[in-house]
């Protein structure tokens, strides 16, 4: 009697009930097997996320980039006298921190020391930011800030 008859009964042998498990240990395995296969060769390897960090914090510093003449501009004495370029500079400087810490997977992947001082140069620089401080000491904050981002894009 092969395992597929049935007298028509509701009743299912040890046998059918046997065969159908197997058939079904076989095909959770292969779809397991290939899962596998197909999500390790699609994960990117380290030299992409190498690039794509550092084209990352390469985007940040174009980003922040306009933040020092605009806040020069608006903040020449230490004190605020044109009040869109100074609103202009804040947005400027707190979008590329955005950028940051959006890939902060990757960035902390390839560097992650590096990534704990730029955060903390642009809390830093954010800080100076937030309430007018003068030109030369938004211009050594605005620095280290450059340089670490330097260090994390590897220029």
């Amino acid at each position: 009697m092969s395992a597929w008859q049935n007298d028509g009964g509701t009743e299912f042998t040890p046998r059918l009930i046997a065969v159908v498990s197997i058939v079904a240990i076989l095909a959770i395995s292969m779809g397991f097997a290939s899962g596998m296969y197909f999500g390790r060769s699609s994960s990117p390897n380290l030299q992409t996320l190498a690039d794509q960090a550092r084209s990352t914090a390469k985007a940040v510093t174009v980003e922040l980039a306009p933040a020092k003449p605009l806040y020069d501009k608006a903040v020449p004495a230490g004190t605020v006298e044109n009040v869109s370029a100074y609103a202009d500079a804040q947005a400027r400087i707190v979008r590329a921190r955005s950028i940051l810490t959006n890939s902060r997977t990757s960035l902390t992947a390839l560097a992650p020391g590096s990534y704990g001082r730029t955060i903390a140069a642009f809390d830093a620089l954010i800080s100076a930011a937030s309430k007018p401080v003068a030109a030369a000491a938004f211009d050594r904050l605005f620095q280290a800030t450059l340089d670490e981002l330097a260090v994390l894009s590897g220029s």
